[in-house]
């Protein structure tokens, strides 16, 4: 009986512990979505980012735009992840090349707050997620250079623009994106007219399309990744669960110390 006894005494123990740990794994993490700067008097974002996180069972929280270091510390310290979304072309100034004919919208005052964003989220070592314009901001960030206008600067067969366009990528095996989509090809859309050109220093690419622009990267020493695609809108708008993981377990996704469940 004594051994009965202590032998339940010890599957309890046992029991508690995993269920301490299923709850710390299912613990929302907050994600801070950056201000877009669509308007000079507003705040905005495109309601499909919060909308994938909110679904995948986290917590989104907008960050205005700010000038103030101090202020966006504290927003920072308020967040588990920084998100990165997409938008205008990023000013070719940031990365001392001169504008292409081609070149499109800017927006220097989202250039300047997504760069102090990204000194403070550094300083930090918070995790970073970039999504299209965001991962062409990341790369640029951080030394890297842009093609300003894929179709008269890197012309080729894919056509890269598209609100229907689609085509597979090449997810490298052992990156951390293939990682979290337990896959090393998908079918992803694709709404962009640039793109990385030379890779940041301290970066991977880590997916490409077929005719070789990248389509993903990753920092070697920082959690920090990018991708061209919009994951957000195939995971809320398409339908495609398959994209869930990277918005349920985005600390996962960007690979710093605890590890998360994705099963939501």
């Amino acid at each position: 009986m004594k051994r009965f006894c202590s032998g339940l005494a010890f599957v309890g123990l046992c029991v508690m512990i995993m269920c301490a740990q299923a709850d710390m794994l299912s613990t929302p993490v907050v994600v801070g979505i950056a201000d877009m700067c669509l308007a000079t008097n507003n705040i905005s974002v495109q309601t499909t980012y919060a909308d994938a996180f909110a679904r995948a069972g986290n917590t989104p929280l907008v960050l205005p735009a700010e000038t103030n270091r101090t202020v966006v510390a504290q927003m920072l310290a308020s967040v588990d992840v920084l998100l990165l979304c997409g938008g205008v072309d990023v000013d070719p100034g940031r990365y001392k090349t001169k504008p292409s004919p081609r070149l499109e919208k800017v927006n220097l005052r989202r250039d300047a707050w997504e760069f102090l964003l990204l000194d403070e989220a550094v300083k930090r070592r918070l995790p970073v997620i970039g999504i299209c314009r965001g991962c062409q901001l990341i790369n640029v960030y951080f030394g890297g250079t842009l093609w300003q206008d894929l179709p008269s600067e890197r012309p080729g067969d894919v056509v890269h623009r598209g609100n229907d366009a689609f085509h597979d990528i090449q997810i490298v095996a052992g990156s951390r994106l293939a990682g979290s989509l337990g896959t090393d090809r998908l079918k992803v859309n694709t709404l962009h007219h640039q793109a990385v050109r030379d890779l940041a220093p301290g970066f991977r690419a880590v997916a490409f399309a077929p005719d070789g622009v990248v389509e993903a990267i990753e920092s070697d020493t920082l959690p920090v990744v990018g991708v061209q695609f919009h994951p957000e809108k195939l995971f809320v708008l398409k339908g495609r669960d398959e994209f869930r993981v990277l918005f349920a377990d985005p600390l996962g996704w960007a690979k710093i110390g605890r590890q998360r469940t994705c099963s939501r």
